[in-house]
């Protein structure tokens, strides 16, 4: 690694240059198939259609970072060139054993670009895109033994504190069915599906909460952290409130009344995922609320207080004392002389 250049040097200069389009090109050939594959699963599968903004945003989270950009270069970065063969290597096991395919083009992708960071920017180029290389995560599929296993869980939960409201709305609610993932009430029974289960909300919201998080660059670290922790637990909250509505219209439309069967089928069912993320944005807002109200944090003092103050320790350094009161004559200050003649 050579020492520290400027940043305009290094841009023109043609070794860089050359290096940077030999990796891109690389990455490209590399990796496309693995872009083909997630694109795919974005398009396909509703719980992940989130995937499509995520480079966007990652891309906007680098623009924000653009003031912090290294004014000095130092590469070529020998390092970088372990994340990038750890990428290759992972994606071409992933797809060409099948395990985990989509999840491990996801990562390896991920850990090829910050080898290729790494090597043509250095550390500090690292230290200024890590924001959008770790945002990238959002994009990639989750393994699908992992996928289904939090899946189901979140079918449970959801399920039994719907039951517990409908409960303590006065329902003769109880949950049966195969996994505990069927709420009973009367003639009615509403069962919890896989697509009902939140596993999009949740993967939605934990992204926009990282987003939100980097973007507050202007509130202290333990608000951003409070932000992106809460993301789960806002998410799975907004969701049962959701199921909870709709056993409650789908319980009015076991009278009969063909207004409340439709207001269920077409209203609440098919469009409550989406009325449920302005909930959930609702719920962060008010969050964020509280910690103001609970945490308030005193203003920057005032120019002119603060000037006061500095001038009154810097007077207060000049101040010798008239008299010291010691037993050591050591210590003791020597008496004044009057006209040259000392007493």
């Amino acid at each position: 690694m050579e020492q520290p250049q400027p940043l305009a040097d290094v841009v023109h200069s043609k070794s860089w240059q050359r290096i940077v389009a030999v990796l891109l090109v690389g990455v490209a050939f590399a990796f496309h198939q693995g872009v083909i594959d997630l694109v795919r699963v974005w398009a396909t599968q509703a719980d992940y259609s989130h995937g499509f903004l995520v480079p966007f945003v990652a891309a906007y989270l680098l623009y924000l970072r653009r003031h912090q950009f290294p004014p000095l270069i130092e590469w070529p970065e020998p390092w970088g060139l372990a994340p990038l063969i750890a990428g290759v290597t992972i994606s071409t096991f992933a797809s060409t054993y099948n395990y985990a395919k989509e999840f491990g083009q996801g990562i390896g992708l991920i850990l090829a670009l910050t080898g290729v960071v790494l090597i043509v920017l250095g550390r500090p180029g690292l230290r200024w895109a890590w924001p959008g290389l770790a945002f990238l995560v959002f994009m990639v599929k989750m393994p699908d033994r992992i996928e289904i296993l939090f899946t189901f869980k979140l079918r449970q939960i959801a399920t039994q504190s719907s039951n517990f409201l409908l409960q303590m709305l006065g329902y003769p609610a109880y949950v049966s069915g195969p996994g505990g993932t069927v709420i009973t009430v009367g003639d009615v029974r509403l069962g919890v599906e896989w697509a009902c289960s939140g596993l999009s909300m949740v993967l939605t919201f934990v992204a926009m909460g990282a987003a939100f998080a980097l973007l507050m660059t202007k509130r202290p670290a333990s608000d951003r952290l409070l932000v992106f922790a809460s993301s789960i637990p806002i998410a799975i909250i907004s969701n049962i409130i959701r199921i909870t509505v709709t056993a409650l219209v789908y319980i009015a439309a076991d009278n009969k009344d063909n207004t409340w069967k439709w207001i269920g089928d077409r209203i609440v069912h098919d469009l409550a995922g989406w009325l449920m993320m302005p909930l959930a944005l609702g719920f962060m807002w008010l969050l964020l609320k509280t910690v103001d109200w609970l945490f308030v944090v005193p203003p920057p003092p005032e120019r002119d207080d603060v000037l006061r103050v500095a001038t009154q320790a810097a007077a207060a350094s000049w101040v010798v004392p008239e008299r010291v009161v010691t037993d050591d004559p050591e210590l003791a200050p020597k008496p004044k002389s009057q006209d040259g003649v000392k007493s």
